[in-house]
Formats: structure tokens, sequence, C-alpha cells
């Protein structure tokens, strides 16, 4: 958890916060109050914080996104994605305005299939984000990716760093290689820790590539 301080001392509107899962109701509050007189507008938590915090924040402009991770066999996946689909319907309804799923490339053209069938009951009037980690997509994917972005009409496509090899990652590579292939109309949202640097070469890149998706950036930080 990175200090409160270090967020909001040159704090920039494309910074979103990440919050972790074990909050207890005292933290959540000191969250809340955080984000309110930082004037955070995005920020994504465990389903089971929802409730607490729209209470707080519901007379605020604040989105609350709330996550799943899905995890599926080919055996079982009609009944994860029924399963999933009434716990959306359930935390959207304690107040969440959006989802982030976060989905395997193995995973994603079966499950966007699923979903887009039932996508505007699940997320009427609410923000879909598809978040995928960027080591689990190829340059031969983007096509793919993108169809089925556009196909399930998501709102914003998520970019997850796993695990950081450093020097020796292609991370540069791999964002490249999307931005060269972007054909998406939503928003961007990257979740890279609480990695500056990164979050840098993000930036110079998008400037330099997409300047046209700069101000539809969003970094999530963990608090």
């Amino acid at each position: 958890m990175i200090e409160v301080n270090e967020i909001f001392s040159d704090f920039d509107p494309r910074i979103a916060l990440w919050c972790a899962d074990a909050l207890d109701t005292n933290d959540l509050a000191v969250l809340a109050d955080n984000i309110i007189a930082n004037q955070v507008g995005m920020i994504s938590v465990a389903p089971e914080n929802v409730p607490f915090l729209w209470t707080c924040l519901e007379k605020t402009s604040v989105k609350i996104f709330t996550r799943y991770f899905i995890e599926t066999s080919f055996k079982s996946i009609d009944n994860d994605i029924s399963e999933l689909s009434k716990n959306i319907v359930a935390v959207q309804k304690q107040g969440a305005n959006g989802v982030q799923l976060f989905i395997k490339m193995r995973d994603f053209e079966r499950v966007i299939d699923l979903l887009t069938v039932v996508r505007d009951d699940l997320f009427f009037e609410h923000n879909l984000c598809l978040v995928m980690d960027i080591q689990d997509i190829g340059i031969g994917d983007w096509d793919l990716v993108f169809n089925k972005l556009r196909d399930i009409r998501a709102d914003s496509f998520g970019i997850l760093l796993g695990e950081d090899m450093g020097n020796r990652s292609d991370f540069i590579g791999r964002i490249y290689g999307m931005l060269e292939n972007w054909d998406f109309d939503g928003d961007l949202h990257f979740v890279l820790g609480n990695n500056f640097d990164r979050i840098d070469q993000v930036i110079r890149l998008v400037e330099s590539i997409r300047p046209d998706l700069s101000n539809k950036l969003n970094f999530f930080l963990e608090y």
C-alpha cells in the first residue's frame, strides 16, 4: 500500500485508486474522506466494500468500480457466467457504477460471447471495463481483442501488469504493439501497481503514438 501523502501530494486527475480488499469500516471511512478531499474520480473496490463506500460517496461524482477475476473451465463456464451475472446485478444494486472483469486470453472469446448476449440486461446505465494482463496478449491477438470489445460495447479496456520483470520485460514493446493496433473508442485503464516509471512510460508512448487517447487514460494506484 502506498503512503496516502505520496498519492495526493501531486495529484493527477488521471489517477484512480485501487482499494485493498481487507479494509475495515474505519479504513473505508478514511479512504472516503481522502477521495472527497482530493476529488478522485474513480475507484476500484472489492464487491463487499461497495455498500459502505456508496453511502459515503453517493452525493459525489466518484465512479465506484468493483472487480471480478474470472476463472473458468470449459466444463463449468455456463454456470460460472450465470453466477457472475447474478453477482454483477446484485453489486450494482448496492451502488457500484461499473464492473471490472479480469479475463485471461484463453477464456476471452468464449466469455465475451456469453456475456454479449446479456450485456444490456447486466450493464444498462452502468460501465463495463474488460481487463487483461498485457503479458497474456500476443501481437496477433489484438484484432480479436478489439473486435470483442466492440461486440460487447465495453466502455473501457484495462491493462494489468501482473509481474514486472524490470529490464528483462518487454512491457514497452507490448504497449507499443497495442497502441499501433488500437481500434476501440473506449477509455484505456492501467493497473500497474504503484510503479511511477511504468506510468510515465505509458504516458510518453500514448502521447507519441496515440495522443487522442491522452484524455482517456486512468491509472489505478494501490491504496
